[in-house]
């Protein structure tokens, strides 16, 4: 099964694919205490932010991200005494869907001008430049 592209092709809004069905979806796993915060296209949170109604305190967990238009990923609390875990800054106060959700709406973010030089294509991670843990699990059976 394919991922389906939940945001129109404008880049404004959900498509008609997003349904309160997904909202569930994120919902849920926002309202899980073990999710330290969930990533979503600016689309998607700006339809949340409209539809969610009563208790609305998941909506902090909830932020946008570059990407995310077929997908949304799932950030966990770091596990208690994991001291190789870094946990990240806590969202501000609020629900995120006031002024500081215009920004992923502006020109600049939805039409960016190409850079002038191209950028040089991304450092590719060998396994040895992984941490021990993370080469524990990719080699576990």
């Amino acid at each position: 099964m394919r991922a389906k592209m939940m945001v129109r092709d404008d880049r404004l809004d959900v498509s008609n694919l997003w349904t309160s069905d997904q909202m569930a979806v994120v919902r849920a796993a926002a309202l899980d205490a073990q999710v330290e915060r969930i990533f979503v296209n600016a689309a998607i949170k700006k339809a949340i932010c409209r539809d969610a109604t009563g208790d609305r305190s998941w909506l902090s967990k909830v932020r946008p991200m570059y990407g995310h238009d077929y997908h949304f990923h799932v950030r966990m609390l770091c596990p208690a005494g994991e001291t190789t875990c870094t946990p990240q800054t806590p969202p501000k106060d609020g629900e995120g869907c006031g002024d500081e959700l215009n920004y992923w709406f502006s020109d600049a973010i939805l039409h960016p001008k190409p850079p002038a030089t191209p950028p040089k294509p991304p450092h590719q991670i060998t396994m040895n430049e992984l941490p021990a843990a993370c080469r524990d699990v990719l080699m576990a059976p």
